[in-house]
């Protein structure tokens, strides 16, 4: 471990450039990329997690997928006035409205600054109307320079040391070390009742995380560029669970999975019942397109068709049978009420109230049957696509 984190550190001296002024680091062989669309009311404070980092990248380059709201604009400015009211940060600010007609090798400032060593930070916004998740990462990537990707989403707040912790890959001449992607930790931000219960009920704290089987979510990873090439990218016949299935691409073609606890990025929970369906609803229907985690779905399947066979048969034979619900919701809902009342470590602050947890006993059951009906719902509909 000593080793790793000093080969790590000699690597990110490498890449840094200091400015003149303020000797704020730069990771030049970094690339940040995200996509966005519709993010007005996140898109600032994100942006804002990002400008906050000990480390800044190389270049951040920003594809909105066709925003019908302000996101692009909210972006522009946020860059034009970070340049104007900090001199110790330079923004080359490239936008392009049309993709096709304006490739990356491309004339202009921008341009010749990324190809030149880079003592400023280059800002790319693009639009890029109608491009998913997928494609729009993918385009954001083939435009940068840096040898590492980082990659984050609006909705999220990034921690200040982020940046620099989930860029930490060592390079030297072993073959375990070469193929290295990393993923850091995820941690819930919620406010409401409602987004406590839902970040109970899907988000392990960092006890439940275990690096061995560790899939790094694309709202946290870092990997090298040329990975990224040799799995063809993030795969663009997927609009969700993309990130898991270019996971499995990258295990294929021999990458190793390393899990940094201390990159640490905050996802924001859903505001209503409505958002929470649609979000499992099409996480369940890129798993079946993507053909992933099959055996899991066999399982929510079965359960879910145990409770209703337990209902049915309380209809017609007896009411009494629906008391075994005492004892099988507590055996459905352990990890989530374990959360609750006893470990859950870096996301105690979304635990409910303690006045509330007696609602969020009762609750918390109900929810988990509302998230598993809209991946089982999902789930049938991606293998119909299929």
């Amino acid at each position: 471990m000593g080793n790793r984190t000093r080969d790590a550190g000699e690597n990110r001296k490498k890449a840094m450039i200091k400015y003149s002024a303020g000797n704020i680091p730069v990771l030049g062989q970094v690339s940040f990329v995200t996509t966005v669309y519709d993010e007005e009311d996140s898109i600032i404070e994100f942006l804002q997690s990002l400008k906050c980092q000990t480390c800044l990248p190389g270049e951040v380059i920003i594809v909105d997928g066709g925003s019908t709201d302000r996101t692009f604009d909210l972006a522009k400015d946020f860059f034009e006035d970070w340049a104007v009211s900090d001199r110790q940060v330079k923004i080359n600010l490239e936008m392009s409205e049309d993709i096709e007609n304006d490739p990356p090798g491309r004339s202009g400032s921008g341009a010749a600054a990324r190809g030149k060593k880079r003592d400023v930070l280059t800002a790319i916004l693009l639009k890029e109307p109608g491009a998913g998740i997928s494609r729009g990462r993918n385009t954001a990537i083939s435009r940068s320079k840096g040898k590492y990707i980082c990659v984050s989403d609006a909705g999220c707040r990034i921690d200040p040391d982020w940046l620099e912790e989930i860029s930490s890959m060592p390079e030297n001449k072993s073959s375990s070390k070469k193929n290295l992607v990393v993923g850091g930790m995820n941690y819930a931000d919620c406010t409401s009742f409602l987004q406590k219960c839902q970040a109970l009920c899907i988000m392990p704290g960092l006890d439940e995380t275990r690096e061995e089987s560790f899939m790094p979510s694309s709202r946290n990873i870092c990997f090298k560029k040329e990975d990224w090439k040799k799995v063809g990218g993030y795969p663009e016949d997927l609009d969700y669970g993309e990130d898991m299935r270019f996971n499995f691409n990258l295990k294929k073609a021999g990458c190793r999975f390393r899990f940094n606890p201390k990159a640490v990025v905050h996802w924001k929970m859903r505001k209503n019942l409505d958002q929470i369906f649609r979000q499992f609803f099409r996480y369940a229907k890129g798993d079946a397109l993507g053909r992933m985690y099959p055996i899991r779905h066999l399982i929510r399947f079965l359960t879910g068709a145990g409770f209703l066979a337990l209902m049915l048969t309380a209809v017609f034979f007896s009411p009494y049978i629906l008391l075994s619900f005492i004892f099988l919701f507590p055996a459905y809902s352990y990890r989530s009420y374990r959360r609750m009342f006893y470990k859950w470590q870096g996301n105690e602050k979304c635990r409910p109230t303690p006045a509330a947890r007696i609602g969020a006993l009762f609750f918390i059951p109900l929810l988990l049957i509302y998230i598993d009906t809209a991946k089982i719902f999902g789930y049938l509909y991606g293998l119909m696509k299929r």
